[in-house]
């Protein structure tokens, strides 16, 4: 079998109609995706038997990982299943900020969440003109943190993958005196939650709250359509854990990227 065929595996308890309680995506990129629900959520002993079951399966022997994302527990648990080889893992915290709490500063669900930004940048939805003064933003964020030692750099995606957002998402810059300094996008858009992410600030400009003022913008846009929002942010980065912590964002579980050679 040829790599890239993968499949979409479903779990329920058998005599009970409608207890779906797993699902495992295998991308024909590589790319594993567990979701693990109900009694398999914690990614124990009973979700590692569930999991094994999986290894019966012509189609999973012969699929090869190259990563594995989703939930802590769930990824762990899928990968001790199937005896992958992890060569790297990545670990996030997964925040949010609930539909209808975003700009209700001084209550509980988001204190002070609206504080003044400094009015130094404009901030504006990008167009698909402005790809190339968007580009070297781009670029220089996944260079700073998506690759890893496992990657290398492909300039030609990445300009086509920024192209495709400015059509395809919402993507936010913050300019001063006409350059583009910083850029907050949407990922992926769900039923009510929109994910955000490509945060980047020019380091030239750093320290100015761009960073805050390009996340506001974009965030008030999701916000005013009746939108929550959802982002993951490496645990080791301590600068953006606190800048979204104070904007109102609140943890909701450990989430992690494993990578296979």
């Amino acid at each position: 079998m040829e790599r890239g065929r993968g499949g979409i595996f479903l779990y329920d308890d058998a005599g009970k109609p409608g207890s779906l309680q797993m699902v495992v995506l295998l991308s024909s990129s590589g790319s594993a995706f567990p979701v693990l629900s109900g009694p398999y959520d914690d990614g124990g002993p009973d979700t590692m038997l569930a999991l094994q079951g999986l290894r019966g399966s012509r189609t999973v022997r012969f699929w090869h990982p190259s990563a594995c994302v989703g939930a802590s527990e769930h990824v762990a648990a899928l990968i001790s299943a199937l005896h992958w080889k992890e060569a790297l893992a990545v670990e996030y915290d997964s925040m949010n900020i609930q539909p209808g709490t975003y700009g209700l500063s001084g209550t509980p669900d988001a204190p002070g969440i609206r504080a003044p930004v400094s009015g130094i940048a404009e901030y504006r939805r990008a167009l698909p003109a402005d790809l190339d003064a968007l580009y070297p933003l781009a670029a220089a964020y996944e260079k700073a943190e998506v690759m890893t030692a496992l990657h290398a750099f492909d300039p030609v995606a990445c300009r086509a993958t920024q192209a495709k957002n400015l059509k395809t998402q919402l993507v936010y810059l913050a300019t001063m005196h006409g350059r583009v300094v910083a850029r907050a996008q949407t990922n992926a858009r769900g039923w009510a939650f929109d994910q955000i992410g490509g945060i980047f600030v020019d380091p030239e400009f750093r320290g100015l709250g761009l960073g805050r003022g390009v996340v506001d913008a974009l965030v008030s846009d999701i916000a005013a359509r009746g939108r929550g929002v959802s982002l993951f942010v490496k645990k080791s980065n301590d600068v953006a854990r606190s800048l979204y912590l104070s904007m109102g964002f609140s943890v909701s579980r450990d989430y992690r990227v494993s990578y296979f050679a």
